[in-house]
């Protein structure tokens, strides 16, 4: 195993559960101290594991803050629906309950940017800096958004392998259990953590969030992001954006280089929110933090110094 992935044995199991609701939890990945605190938000179905290689690094220099949206990775399942904003409320309550005070840097990946985004809008005298990785933004999901015919066949699917889920039937074999569980993205694993990671991956409660989230990317989140959007002043921001990342035919309704245009003016609008606002194109696909990993703490690392705090 690399040297990078010497931490990969730490997402076999939960690491902090900490109470949000009455009968659930968050799962949360705290390591290292000092201020600011930096909070790396998840991708769509993701976990705290997609940080791997780039948490343990930053924690060196600061406390850091990963952790599993609700019915993903080790955290319990959620009320829907699943919007930014409910994913926020939630993690707030997660940081108050394990005593993790403001200010925080922001560190979103894909789905989980448009969430960090959403959080600066809202409380932004808490947030110091941001560094969004190949993030998805509101130019991005409003293009989207006039594909219903598309969304609504992926929503179709999901509710498929959900109720095959539920059946006990997402086994291997079958041609959903290999593009829904086995062609996960991630490295290669070591043996506990990749069968915790298939267990996730053929829960129902997996994909009743994945459903939710999904759904409601381009109507009631993009309506939250709408609403809430402000300038972020002269915050520190770093977009990151991925120069080979183009969607697979069946994941765009829109042929790829229009969908990779769209996903870099997106970008674009994102780091014009701060006056410090910079864009970075980095040689990898849409997984940075895996492909390049060296990239992303570098940006961390810059905010740091320009927030002033390290």
């Amino acid at each position: 195993m690399s040297q990078r992935d010497r931490f990969l044995h730490l997402y076999a199991a939960p690491q902090t559960l900490v109470r949000v609701g009455r009968r659930r939890r968050l799962n949360l990945l705290i390591a290292g101290d000092g201020e600011p605190t930096v909070i790396f938000a998840p991708g769509g179905w993701a976990s705290t594991l997609e940080w791997s290689r780039v948490q343990h690094a930053i924690a060196t220099k600061t406390r850091t803050v990963g952790y599993d949206n609700a019915g993903f990775g080790f955290s319990d399942p959620g009320p829907l629906p699943r919007t930014a904003s409910a994913i926020v409320r939630d993690l707030r309550v997660a940081l108050k309950a394990a005593n993790i005070p403001p200010p925080y840097v922001l560190v979103g990946w894909s789905f989980g940017g448009l969430v960090m985004q959403l959080f600066a809008f809202k409380y932004p005298k808490e947030v110091v800096g941001m560094v969004m990785v190949d993030s998805s933004s509101e130019h991005q999901i409003a293009r989207w958004a006039k594909h219903l015919t598309w969304q609504s066949a992926y929503q179709r699917k999901l509710l498929r392998v959900e109720r095959l889920a539920r059946a006990g039937a997402l086994v291997a074999g079958t041609p959903e259990y290999e593009e829904f569980v086995v062609r996960d993205g991630a490295p290669k694993l070591p043996a506990r953590v990749k069968a915790a990671r298939r267990a996730q991956r053929t829960s129902p409660s997996f994909y009743r969030a994945a459903r939710s989230e999904a759904g409601n990317t381009s109507t009631a989140t993009l309506d939250e992001m709408r609403a809430a959007r402000r300038s972020l002043g002269d915050m520190p921001l770093i977009v990151l954006t991925a120069r080979d990342f183009f969607p697979a035919p069946d994941q765009s309704a829109e042929p790829a280089d229009a969908w990779r245009q769209a996903w870099r003016a997106g970008h674009a609008q994102i780091a014009a929110l701060s006056t410090r606002g910079e864009q970075r194109t980095i040689d990898a696909g849409h997984a940075i933090q895996w492909e390049r990993p060296e990239a992303v703490v570098a940006a961390i690392e810059d905010v740091l110094v320009q927030a002033g705090r390290n």
